[in-house]
């Protein structure tokens, strides 16, 4: 990932910072939370991914990069083993009194979202920044320069960018550059057995060598669950002959899938946590991939992330 080595996979840090989540009850927060950070680091996990709005509450901004530091200073790995985690966060969005949401890609924003998530993170420069959300307000190369601002003044070393469609990445590369340029190291966008659209963005990431980070790899909170129906059953016998379960079977598949798939499955609990990184030692051969993807859903509904989009510059 750019000038960085990380491990296959990565953890996503939001689920434990919404509403109920185990980062918002004090004896969760312990026993389950950050239990679960420390299970992944200590499993070999090198990247943790957060974000300034994952957040229970509009007034609690920044409350998932707060505890993420929380689990990273409080882990007991060895100074060496510290310096190879790399804490990604992401900036864009906007949350306001009454829960209202909306995007904001002007320079001024960007750099005080870069400044407050500098200061809950503990750092002098983010590690990784990745541009959260496009704003429709603003053209869209303004806010590709904003962003490529943010790693000019310091404040970031290295810079990514979530939920592009294909034609907005090829535009942002031409502006900022790829890995070898110093410019974008990565591209957050969903990718799951759920969701399957951004192949002409994988396509880009692998002709570039941009890390692509699907975000809800399972397919989020609202399909997990999906997976242990019926009409994955091949997926099923699969994962019992290798002795392992379904979900890592799937990151096992995302992996198998490209090169520069690093998956960031939500981290909730350090059972499911040490299940999800197991992954990276399952082996699939094409035709078990092959197999596995044959029997994927057919229907996919197209998200509306990458809406409304922002105008390129006449």
């Amino acid at each position: 990932m750019g000038p960085y080595e990380v491990a296959p996979i990565g953890l996503g840090c939001m689920n434990v910072s919404w509403p109920k989540g185990a980062a918002t009850d004090p004896d969760r927060r312990v026993s389950s939370a950050i239990a679960g950070i420390h299970a992944g680091l200590d499993a070999g996990v090198t990247l943790l991914d957060t974000a300034d709005i994952y957040a229970p509450s509009w007034d609690s901004v920044g409350h998932n990069e707060i505890f993420v530091r929380e689990a990273f200073e409080s882990w007991g790995g060895s100074a060496s083993a510290k310096a190879q985690v790399i804490i990604a966060t992401k900036g864009g969005i906007q949350r306001s009194e009454g829960e209202k949401w909306g995007r904001n890609g002007s320079l001024d924003y960007l750099l005080a979202a870069a400044e407050a998530s500098r200061t809950r993170l503990g750092v002098d420069t983010i590690a990784l920044w990745q541009h959260h959300r496009l704003d429709p307000a603003l053209d869209f190369e303004t806010q590709c320069e904003n962003v490529v601002e943010l790693k000019k003044r310091g404040l970031v070393a290295q810079i990514g960018v979530s939920n592009y469609n294909a034609a907005q990445l090829r535009r942002a590369l031409d502006i900022a550059g790829g890995p070898s340029d110093g410019g974008i190291v990565s591209v957050q966008n969903e990718f799951s057995p759920f969701y399957r659209h951004d192949l002409d963005v994988l396509d880009l990431c692998e002709e570039h060598g941009i890390a692509f980070l699907p975000w809800s790899p399972l397919g989020g909170s609202k399909k997990v669950d999906q997976l242990e129906q019926d009409a994955f059953s091949p997926l099923h016998e699969m994962a019992r002959s290798k002795g392992v379960s379904a979900h890592a079977l799937v990151l096992a598949w995302l992996l198998a899938r490209s090169e520069v798939i690093i998956p960031i499955p939500g981290a909730t609990r350090p059972e499911s946590i040490r299940d999800a990184v197991s992954a990276w030692d399952i082996e699939l051969s094409d035709q078990q991939r092959d197999e596995i993807t044959a029997h994927l859903p057919k229907t996919l509904p197209r998200s509306e992330e990458l809406e409304p989009s922002p105008p390129f510059r006449s």
